[in-house]
């Protein structure tokens, strides 16, 4: 895995784990905030494999 890779999947762990605790926080998944992070996780989600699959192609 490459150097960028790497760094976006630290990202995408981080921003896991601050999804996780604001669902914990608001105590729902269901909140506006929580699911408009949920979108913006999964966006980015997204775009991590479409550079996955850029960097096994090589």
């Amino acid at each position: 895995m490459n150097a960028v890779l790497l760094e976006e999947a630290e990202t995408i762990e981080q921003l896991r784990g601050d999804l996780v605790a604001l669902a914990m926080e608001k105590g729902t998944f269901a909140d506006d905030t929580v699911l408009e992070m949920s979108q913006q996780l999964d966006e980015f989600l997204v775009q991590f494999i479409k550079l996955q699959q850029e960097c096994n192609k090589y």
